[in-house]
C-alpha cells in the first residue's frame, strides 16, 4: 500500500511518501534536518543509501503501533488526546483516600496507563475498584510470587466482585510462548511491580508487550502497570514500561535512543577491542557540562583570560569551553504526564517519618586481617566485594568435594571430538569457522576429567565464623519481645540460615522467604499455614488480636528480592537489614513493607542497618544513589539537591 501524507517539520508540514512492505514502512521525503531527526528516533529506523544490495535513497521504519502513534502525532492528529483530557468524576461506596479516587479515575479515563505510587499508598484497592467499574470481567493480574500472595489477601479482604486470573511473570512467559491461534486475550491486564518488565530484551518483557498489544487490539481493553519502584536501576528503566502501557508515547523508538537523551554517552573500547557505548554521567543537573559531564569549575573548562586558563593547568587535549546541559532526568516527569500518575506517600498520607538507624558492630582484628587478605587476593573487584559481604555476615561459602559424578564435558566417554594440526589442538566446543583442510578431525582425551570419564562432585557449604551482628540481632529481638513482631532482611541464604537459628533459640516463630521458597515454623498449637500466618503481620487485619494469642512472637526473615515486594508487614515497628543485596529495587521495596496505611501511626517505623565491615556501608551508599535518580524521574525536586 502506498500513500502520501504530510508530517510536521518545525513550523511547516512536509510531504512524505509511505510504502508498506513486509512489515516495514518505506519513507521518501525531501531533505529536512528536523524531520530527519524525527524519523531517526523511530523504532527500527534505517537508511538504505549504503546497502550493498539494492542501495536506495529511502528510510525505513518498523510497521508497528509505536511508529504509527508517532506518525499520527507528526500529522497533527493528536494521539495524546486521551492523555490530555480531564479525569472522569466518580462516587464510591467504599471508604477511600482522595489519591485512591484519583488513581481509579486515571485508570478508567486513560485505560492504558502507569500508576507509579510509592509502596503503601493503596494501589491494589484502587485496581480492584477500577476493575469492578470498567464493565470488563476477564482480567489477568501478573506479578512476582510474593506480590501475588498479597494481592490474593487484598481480593479477599475487600470482597472483590471481579476475580482476576493471578499469574507470575514466569508463567506469563510460558503462556505467551504456547499461545494457540483463536484463543482470545483477556479484556484487561494489570502488571503489578512493573519494573520486572523494564528490559525490552527479556522474554518476560516481550511476553508482556505481546499480551498488552493483544488486549488493546481485540478489546480496546485495559493495560495497567503499577509499581512503587518503576526505575530502580536507572532512568532508562522507564522506557519499556511506557512502551507496554502505550507504544509510541515516548518519542524515542528504543531504550538506546532514550539513554542517549538522558545521559552523556561516549564510545569506549573493551579489552577485546570491541567498541561499546559508555555512560559518563546522567543529565540530571544543568550545572554539568554537556561535553564532558563535569561541573563548571572543572580544571579542564577554559575560563576567562588565557592567563587564567594557564593558571588552572588545563590539559590541552581535553580543554574546552563549558556548555551547560539540560536536566533531562527531571524533565522526564513532564514528558510522561498523562500516561503516568505519580503518588508520593508524603503528599497523600499522614504517616510518621521513617527513622533510619545504624548499629556499628566493631570487627575483631582477626576479621580485619581476613578481610585484607580477601581484598588483596580476589581476582576481581566484584568477587572481593561478595566475599567481604559474606565475611561481614559471619560466614564464607566454600566448595567441598563430596564424591564423583559423570563428566559434564565428555558425558563419561573419556574422549571428545576436536581438530589437530601439528602440536596445536582445538576442541569442538571452541571450534573456529576459519579452520582449513590442513586441520584433521581427531578424538582427544577429555581435558576436564583427564580421560577418566568422571569429575569431582562438589557442593557449596557454609563455614560459620564469629560475627558481632549476632549480638545486635539478639538485643533487637529482646527490644521487640513485647510487640512480638519483627522483620529481618539479609542478602545471602547463608545469612538467612544463621538468622533462623538465632530466632528459634530466642523462642520466636518465623516465616522465611528466599530462593528456596516460603518456609514457616509456627507454634505447635496453630493450624495456620505460612499464607495465613502472613495475616498476623498485618496490623490492620480484623483478626490481629486473635493472631497475637496464637503466635505471640513472629519473625519475618527474608531475602529482600524474594520477600520484599507487595507484602504488608505493618505489625512490626522495625525492619532490620542484617545485610543488603546489590539490587536497588529490593531495598526500595522492602523498606516500605512496614510504612504504609494501616500501620500504627503513633510510632515511627525504624529502618535499622547493621554495619560490620566497610562493604556494608559501601553497598548501601550505592543503593541510595540509585534511589535519588528514581525520585527525580518521579518529579521529586527535593531529591535533586540531596
Amino acid at each position: 500500500m502506498v500513500e502520501t501524507i504530510k508530517l510536521r517539520a518545525g513550523k511547516y508540514m512536509r510531504p512524505v511518501h509511505l510504502n508498506y512492505v513486509n512489515g516495514r514502512i518505506e519513507l521518501k521525503f525531501g531533505f529536512n534536518r528536523i524531520l530527519l531527526n524525527e524519523i531517526k528516533n523511530m523504532k527500527g529506523a534505517r537508511w538504505h543509501g549504503y546497502d550493498e544490495k539494492n542501495p536506495r535513497k529511502i528510510w525505513t521504519i518498523d510497521d508497528c503501533q509505536r511508529n504509527k502513534f508517532q506518525l499520527a502525532y507528526l500529522q497533527g492528529l493528536n494521539p495524546y488526546k486521551n492523555y490530555d483530557s480531564p479525569l472522569i468524576d466518580l462516587t464510591f461506596d467504599r471508604s477511600l483516600y482522595q489519591h485512591q479516587i484519583t488513581m481509579i479515575s486515571h485508570i478508567l479515563t486513560r485505560k492504558c496507563c502507569i500508576i507509579a505510587g510509592e509502596m503503601g499508598v493503596g494501589k491494589t484497592l484502587a485496581a480492584i475498584e477500577a476493575m469492578e467499574r470498567s464493565g470488563k470481567t476477564n482480567f489477568w493480574c501478573v506479578a512476582p510470587k510474593s506480590a501475588l500472595k498479597s494481592v490474593k489477601l487484598e481480593l479477599e479482604k475487600w470482597h472483590s466482585k471481579v476475580q482476576p486470573c493471578l499469574i507470575t511473570y514466569a508463567k506469563l512467559r510460558n503462556i505467551m510462548t504456547n499461545w494457540e491461534d483463536g484463543v482470545s486475550a483477556p479484556e484487561g491486564v494489570i502488571f503489578d511491580e512493573s519494573s520486572r518488565i523494564k528490559n525490552a530484551t527479556a522474554q518476560r518483557s516481550q511476553a508482556a508487550q505481546h499480551l498488552a498489544d493483544a488486549v488493546r487490539k481485540e478489546h480496546d481493553g485495559y493495560v495497567i502497570l503499577m509499581s512503587g519502584s518503576p526505575s530502580p536501576k536507572s532512568p532508562v528503566d522507564w522506557h519499556n514500561q511506557c512502551e507496554v502501557a502505550m507504544p509510541g508515547f515516548l518519542k524515542e523508538g528504543d531504550a538506546s535512543k532514550f539513554k542517549r537523551r538522558l545521559g552523556l554517552i561516549v564510545q569506549k573500547e573493551s579489552i577485546t577491542g570491541a567498541v561499546y557505548p559508555h555512560i559518563v554521567t546522567w543529565r540530571d543537573d544543568e550545572k554539568k557540562c554537556n561535553i564532558c559531564g563535569e561541573l563548571k569549575d572543572s580544571v579542564n573548562h577554559m575560563m576567562g583570560t588565557p592567563a587564567d586558563n594557564e593558571k588552572k593547568e588545563i590539559n590541552p587535549d581535553e580543554a574546552h569551553m563549558f556548555v551547560a546541559s539540560v536536566d533531562e532526568v527531571s524533565l522526564l516527569y513532564k514528558r510522561m504526564k498523562g500516561l503516568v500518575y505519580v503518588i508520593m506517600k508524603k503528599d497523600c498520607l499522614d504517616l510518621p517519618d521513617k527513622i533510619y538507624r545504624t548499629i556499628i558492630c566493631k570487627p575483631k582484628p582477626s576479621t580485619l586481617r581476613v578481610a585484607d587478605t580477601i581484598a588483596q587476593t580476589a581476582t576481581s573487584t566484584i568477587k572481593a566485594l561478595i566475599r567481604l559481604r559474606e565475611l561481614s555476615d559471619g560466614f564464607q561459602y566454600e566448595e567441598k568435594v563430596v564424591g564423583t559424578e559423570i563428566c559434564e564435558l565428555c558425558h563419561g566417554e573419556k574422549l571428545i571430538k576436536g581438530f589437530k594440526k601439528d602440536d596445536e589442538v582445538i576442541f569442538d566446543y571452541e571450534k573456529s569457522d576459519n579452520l582449513d583442510a590442513t586441520w584433521s578431525r581427531v578424538q582427544i582425551p577429555c581435558p576436564n576429567c583427564n580421560a577418566t570419564g568422571e569429575q569431582n562432585k562438589k557442593e557449596r557449604i557454609t563455614i560459620q565464623v564469629p560475627c558481632p551482628k549476632d549480638d545486635a540481632i539478639i538485643d533487637l529481638l529482646d527490644e521487640h519481645d513485647e510487640i512480638g513482631r519483627i522483620v529481618i532482611y539479609a542478602g545471602f541464604t547463608g545469612s538467612i540460615d544463621r538468622l533462623v537459628t538465632m530466632v528459634k533459640k530466642q523462642g520466636w516463630a518465623f516465616i522465611r522467604v528466599d530462593g528456596r521458597g516460603w518456609i514457616g515454623e509456627l507454634p505447635d498449637a496453630t493450624t495456620l499455614d505460612t499464607d495465613e500466618a502472613l495475616k498476623a503481620m498485618d496490623a490492620s487485619h480484623p483478626n490481629r488480636l486473635n493472631y497475637m494469642n496464637i503466635i505471640p512472637r513472629l519473625a519475618f526473615i527474608a531475602n529482600p528480592g524474594s520477600g520484599g515486594m507487595g507484602l504488608t508487614l505493618t505489625a512490626s515497628p522495625s525492619i532490620i537489614y542484617y545485610s543488603n543485596d546489590f539490587n536497588a529495587e529490593s531495598r526500595i521495596q522492602s523498606e516500605d513493607r512496614i510504612h504504609r496505611a494501616g500501620m500504627d501511626e503513633n510510632r515511627h517505623p525504624n529502618i535499622i542497618d547493621l554495619f560490620h565491615l566497610p562493604s556494608d556501608e559501601y553497598v548501601l551508599r550505592n543503593l541510595q544513589a540509585k534511589r535519588r535518580l528514581e525520585k527525580m524521574t518521579l518529579g521529586d525536586l527535593q531529591a535533586k539537591f540531596k
